[in-house]
């Protein structure tokens, strides 16, 4: 892939570590305050920014850290870092030129960087069947973005072919390998953003990405502007009384399990925050939860609203062919009552655009929960069946 600009660089040395503790190892170090992601801290030195990811599974534990360097040093395609590795305070550390070849394994990733204004990086994604982004399906379909296959079995070879200098994946728990992808000596962004419990919490780490690319103070504007969007739509809510607050079920069942969200969960709290009352909102969970269909029934039979998610490149799903798909689905009241909402993913950029745009979510939430307080906005992402 060739490029008609020159990208803003960065150095970083990426090691994980298992150790506990934030401090900076500087005394001109100066930590940014991070004001709801748990999972992420930014300490920006004179010479680089230290980014540490803590561990979701064990909060005594760093996942891994990271050392940007500073976003007003440019980098000529043709120069070589030698002369930053000497100003360097890390100059004892290995130091990579990032990124010209990024992979992103997830399409929220994929997308972030498109709107960050750095398509141009992205020389790889996974499973690009699933993307719905417009201007990355035509990037794939010119051949400029590669597909390399599955996030959990990808592509070797298209990878070593891609000459990729940065890889961006999600981590999980227990992991002690991603694939053997370590052996190809490429550095690796564990992108835990995925495990925050508050919706803005996630949307936050787009300040660790934008850095990442470069674009640290575009990325800090985008994140408050998303922040006062999620705050002024909560403050119409605040105030409504329980009595008020329907009571909300999530999606279908799956196979022989009902995954339903956590009570911890992004989209628990969206719906609280939308003046909802999420059914499993005492479950501790943060992830999905697979219940069997009798207990999801005995819980949500009377359920206010029912949201489902779904991907149907055909058709919207409708009332009738849910029924039709599962008879005991009528039991539902909300069925009963056709206030049952749809999303289907295969039409709409839904995965990738409302973790890190929790507040377009939560728009609809209202306009679905409470259409009278947004009496002028439309849906942006579900539809009624």
């Amino acid at each position: 892939m060739k490029y008609p600009y020159t990208l803003l660089t960065l150095c970083i040395t990426l090691f994980t570590a298992c150790h506990s503790g934030t401090k900076a190892t500087s005394p001109d170090a100066d930590t940014l305050v991070m004001r709801h992601a748990q999972y992420l801290t930014l300490i920006a030195h004179p010479d680089y920014t230290e980014v540490q990811i803590r561990s979701p599974w064990d909060e005594n534990k760093l996942l891994q850290t990271v050392f940007l360097q500073p976003e007003n040093l440019e980098h000529s395609e043709n120069s070589d870092n030698t002369e930053y590795t000497k100003k360097s305070s890390h100059s004892s550390k290995p130091i990579i030129l990032l990124p010209r070849r990024a992979l992103s394994f997830t399409a929220t990733h994929s997308s972030l960087i498109e709107e960050l204004g750095m398509l141009d990086a992205l020389a790889g994604v996974c499973e690009a069947e699933y993307i719905a982004n417009p201007r990355i399906r035509e990037a794939l379909e010119a051949g400029h973005i590669i597909n390399i296959g599955s996030a959990m079995t990808p592509d070797r070879e298209r990878i070593i072919g891609l000459d990729a200098d940065l890889i961006l994946l999600s981590p999980y728990e227990n992991a002690s390998t991603y694939g053997n992808l370590e052996s190809l000596g490429i550095p690796i962004i564990q992108c835990a953003d995925y495990m925050e419990t508050s919706a803005l919490g996630r949307a936050e780490w787009i300040r660790f990405y934008g850095r990442l690319f470069g674009k640290g103070h575009e990325s800090d504007s985008l994140f408050s502007a998303i922040e006062a969007q999620y705050h002024t739509l909560k403050a119409i809510t605040d105030s409504l009384p329980a009595q008020q607050c329907p009571t909300v079920l999530f999606d279908t069942q799956n196979g022989s399990a009902w995954y339903v969200p956590g009570g911890r969960s992004t989209m628990a709290q969206l719906i609280a925050d939308a003046g909802g009352r999420y059914l499993f909102n005492d479950n501790a969970k943060s992830g999905s939860v697979p219940l069997s269909f009798e207990t999801v029934l005995e819980r949500g039979q009377q359920a206010d609203v029912w949201l489902i998610r779904y991907n149907n490149s055909r058709q919207r799903m409708r009332l009738p062919h849910l029924g039709q798909t599962y008879q005991p689905y009528t039991l539902f009241s909300a069925y009963q009552n056709g206030n049952v909402y749809g999303c289907n993913s295969a039409e709409l950029i839904f995965y990738e655009e409302t973790p890190f745009h929790p507040e377009r979510l939560l728009r609809d939430y209202i306009k679905i929960l409470h259409p009278a307080l947004l009496p002028n906005d439309t849906l942006r992402y579900f539809h009624k069946l």
